[in-house]
């Protein structure tokens, strides 16, 4: 069973004085169920799961009117007692019950040494005005696909995952062709823990496929179960089937793939298919100045839940790293890396454009580290392919340059029209790294 970065998150929420009932969120087949699980087996005496997917618990554990009466449910159901401090309790798809997700309030309240772990996949999606969140009274962690560094754990490259965690800036790395080889597999399959999982162990293309079929299939059955009307289907169905086609470039709403459907219904179904964490819009931003406020009505940049989904969508595979796919598809493996990151929080992530009276200028990338901005533009070392990135640094001294390429890591200086630049060049078998290495630049 493969280790997961938040991992060592549960670990601090297990032992945090001011610990909460904790929510698991992320997209169906993450690993959601399978990582809580192995941190229950590994911490816990005991480990107690709810599957409110399963109609005979779902009866049971609907009807509970208050927590010593769930507590008396899941002692005879499972005749089991959960008990604080050696026990956890898991709730698989919380989502299924509307009064097991407002309990989880009174448990903060009245129970707050028993550990609680409940996970939901198409939670947000569900969610309508009659529903009672307990606000301020649950905490929150999001899981994504795997990383590559998690993918090379997986792969048990443990002595070249640690040499890639320690390389330093003006630093020597010996082994940059392996972690780029190995990178360049990753592109291929992404980071869906089964889809890892077959191709470690058999190594065969054909059954990363057949799962990656399976996956997307299981997406669009989903559809119905997030869906507040038949109508709203075709819509939903559509942004599935399309989006991933659109990975890593910008998009409109009106006609998307091409279809006769108005903005509006579009616009819900994105919204509702970001919801369950299947994409996210990447909004575009002009200013660079602090706070980040977005651009609303200018196309959007689609960034789907993984790689390895893209490719199978769009069916390409070993070609991916040449050819005209290999722009958007970069844009897409470090725009999936930079969102994994938001294990607390999701990162806002932007890309920088400017207005079009001022002319055409466009940053792949940008988001806010502490009281920084950082533009990050995916290409190589070509002065002519980076005058974007100079314009947007152009604008203010402040600015974090990013350049993410197949280069070494180093800090690069351009002069560009009179003005001198430093870039932070960065290859992307480390993206991963991405804020610590920016703090060792600007620090």
């Amino acid at each position: 069973m493969f280790n997961r970065n938040i991992e060592t998150e549960f670990r601090k929420w297990k032992t945090s004085p001011i610990r909460k009932p904790l929510i698991v969120r992320g997209a169906r087949q993450v690993g959601k169920t399978s990582v809580i699980r192995k941190f229950g087996q590994e911490n816990f005496s005991q480990v107690i799961e709810v599957n409110l997917e399963k109609k005979d618990q779902l009866a049971v554990f609907d009807k509970a009117n208050s927590i010593e009466d769930f507590l008396k449910r899941l002692s005879i159901f499972f005749d089991k007692t959960a008990v604080p401090g050696s026990s956890l309790l898991f709730i698989d798809e919380i989502q299924e019950s509307k009064n097991i997700m407002e309990l989880l309030r009174f448990f903060a309240e009245e129970k707050p040494q028993l550990h609680i772990i409940a996970a939901g996949s198409l939670l947000e999606a569900k969610i309508d005005k009659s529903w009672s969140m307990p606000v301020g009274r649950i905490d929150y962690k999001y899981i994504y696909p795997m990383t590559f560094f998690e993918y090379l754990q997986a792969r048990k490259k443990t002595a070249l995952l640690q040499s890639m965690k320690n390389i330093q800036l003006g630093n020597e790395f010996q082994f940059g062709d392996l972690a780029s080889d190995l990178f360049k597999d990753y592109i291929v399959i992404g980071g869906m823990p089964e889809v890892a999982n077959s191709y470690i162990n058999i190594g065969n293309y054909d059954e990363v496929k057949t799962i990656l079929n399976r996956l997307h299939t299981a997406y669009i059955d989903d559809i119905r179960k997030y869906s507040r009307s038949n109508s709203d289907n075709k819509y939903l169905e559509l942004v599935v089937e399309y989006g991933a086609k659109m990975a890593g470039s910008l998009f409109k709403y009106e006609n998307f793939g091409g279809s006769p459907y108005r903005s509006r219904e579009i616009a819900e179904a994105v919204h509702t298919v970001e919801k369950v964490m299947l994409l996210r819009q990447v909004m575009a931003v002009s200013s660079t100045k602090l706070p980040i406020i977005p651009k609303s009505k200018r196309p959007k940049k689609m960034i789907w839940l993984d790689i390895g989904l893209v490719n199978f969508i769009n069916n390409a595979y070993k070609e991916i790293i040449t050819g005209e796919y290999r722009g958007k598809i970069m844009e897409q493996v470090v725009g999936q890396s930079l969102i994994a990151g938001g294990v607390h929080k999701q990162i806002d992530l932007y890309y920088w454009a400017k207005d079009r009276v001022e002319g055409s200028a466009e940053v792949d990338f940008c988001i806010q580290h502490g009281s920084k901005l950082v533009g990050i533009e995916i290409k190589s070392g070509s002065i002519s392919k980076m005058r974007s990135l100079f314009s947007m640094g152009s604008s203010d001294k402040d600015i974090v340059l990013v350049r993410i390429s197949w280069d070494n890591l180093k800090v690069e200086t351009y002069k560009f029209s009179g003005q001198v630049y430093k870039l932070l060049s960065i290859p992307f078998y480390l993206v991963d790294r991405l804020p610590e290495l920016v703090d060792q630049h600007i620090g």
